[in-house]
């Protein structure tokens, strides 16, 4: 009985993800929050990253999740400053498999991003022009959510893999090439499951942030913000300092992206669609949402 109440229940479990432009304090805390204004019914957008902006708007890459397909394909948003109101959705990049997390990097003049492909086996950067176009693999493993940094004069790329990659065991791979050949350096293992990253690493004073996922009780909960130093031998040390959970109302039950573009952060976050059945579901498998 248990099970066949737990099978009927997960039909119920649909997150519902949209995005935000939020401002930080000195203690990067969230205020202000202002979630997106879009119409559509047929798709959320998550996984959000600034990467242009005018006077009166930002240019935003973010997965966008098409309800029918089952599947997320890459969008450029155009919202306002003022109230986050999407003017312009343009897809930038659709494949047949599940594409997110469109992190970008700068590179002599040109900007290339490397998202998360999973489902393709491997990890592929393109040219960021008004289309992506292929410009070469970053990796022939699947990262979940890669991160690239400059740190000391090398490249490190961190990720997590697989089954594990909402787990406590972060890889770390380094190259002295951004887009060159990343070779495995160390792996850093917390206490708890906040090992799978949450955006682009930033500096706040003279520190190194990156941001990382909590999932504990459940995907994206939270934010870990982890502070990341170079110590001996090309090795870095990562040490949180602060989490962050939902204040909002509209989105309570999660989340999972933090990037910070000057004085503002664009921030993602979801609710179940049916939260009493989610409720029920949960706690039948013993967890708490």
């Amino acid at each position: 009985m248990r099970q066949f109440l737990n099978n009927y229940l997960f039909k119920y479990i649909h997150r519902h993800w949209n995005i935000a432009i939020a401002d930080i304090d000195d203690e990067l805390n969230l205020h202000n929050i202002k979630w997106m204004k879009h119409n559509y019914k047929d798709r959320w957008f998550a996984d959000p990253f600034i990467i242009e902006e005018t006077d009166d708007t930002f240019v935003i890459l973010a997965e966008e999740y098409m309800r029918d397909d089952r599947k997320a394909r890459l969008a450029k948003l155009t919202v306002t400053k003022e109230d986050c109101k999407l003017l312009n959705n343009a897809t930038i990049l659709n494949l047949d498999t599940h594409l997110s997390f469109p992190n970008f990097i700068e590179i002599e003049g040109k900007t290339y991003v490397y998202p998360e492909n999973g489902l393709s086996g491997k990890t592929n950067y393109y040219e960021f022009e008004k289309q992506l176009k292929y410009a070469g693999e970053l990796s022939h493993l699947p990262l979940a959510d890669p991160v690239i940094q400059e740190i000391g004069g090398n490249y490190y790329l961190f990720f997590t893999l697989g089954n594990e990659c909402n787990g406590n065991r972060l890889l770390v791979h380094v190259a002295s090439n951004p887009l060159g050949l990343y070779k495995p350096k160390q792996e850093v293992v917390f206490k708890d499951n906040i090992a799978r990253r949450a955006g682009r690493m930033f500096n706040f004073g003279n520190r190194l942030i990156s941001p990382a996922q909590v999932c504990n009780n459940d995907y994206g909960e939270g934010l870990s913000l982890q502070e990341v130093t170079l110590i001996h031998e090309g090795k870095i040390k990562i040490e949180e300092f602060k989490r962050l959970y939902p204040t909002s109302k509209e989105y309570p039950n999660g989340l999972h992206t933090f990037n910070v573009f000057g004085c503002q952060v664009v921030i993602d976050g979801y609710k179940y669609e049916y939260p009493v059945m989610s409720k029920l579901y949960f706690m039948l498998r013993g967890t708490k949402i």
